[in-house]
């Protein structure tokens, strides 16, 4: 008996519903209002660092997401190049090895991720930014927090709109291999 045998499910990942963002986003701000309003006294202090790394997660995954766009649809500068010198130009979307198609899932699940989870910090940013600012007149700490709150929002949106350009570019272009190999009618 193979494995190929139709009783078990094709593995698949599907693109990140914006819907399921927005739902994630909205808990992880409803949450965060609740909490902060009951124990900001004790909540730690918000740090500029926390929005550095995040922003800085944004950048390395709008570099994957361009290295590997850039990988799986070659622009027509790089496929002229590589046939004028004389390189075997590989087709766009064709994957030289199972090595790389493993990347790119590896990547797609990363970007899966990463969206969820900036999606949720965003929401979580939010409420804390907006409880802040309604706050920000009668605490001064409050007040000191809030560019930092927004910091961290930003940084969470970015993180979050990186991550679905690289779950994007890890889509793989359609084939034409069913068009090359029928003979043409006239």
């Amino acid at each position: 008996m193979s494995s190929d045998d139709g009783h078990h499910p094709k593995p698949s990942l599907k693109p990140t519903a914006p819907s399921t963002l927005a739902v994630v986003a909205l808990a992880g701000a409803a949450l965060t209002l609740l909490l902060v309003a009951r124990y900001y006294q004790q909540a730690p202090e918000l740090a500029w660092y926390n929005s550095v790394v995040l922003f800085a997660l944004a950048v390395l995954l709008a570099w994957m997401a361009w290295t590997t766009r850039k990988t799986l649809r070659p622009s027509r500068r790089q496929t002229q190049t590589a046939s004028a010198g004389g390189l075997s130009s590989r087709e766009p979307g064709r994957l030289e090895g199972p090595e790389h198609a493993l990347q790119i899932a590896r990547y797609a699940v990363l970007a899966k991720a990463a969206s969820i989870a900036g999606s949720l910090f965003f929401g979580a940013y939010l409420g804390f930014t907006v409880w802040l600012a309604v706050q920000s007149g009668r605490l001064t700490a409050a007040a000191d927090d809030l560019p930092k709150a927004v910091a961290g929002t930003l940084a969470c949106a970015a993180l979050t709109a990186a991550a679905l350009w690289l779950e994007h570019s890890c889509r793989i272009p359609p084939q034409d291999d069913e068009q090359d190999e029928s003979p043409s009618r006239p």
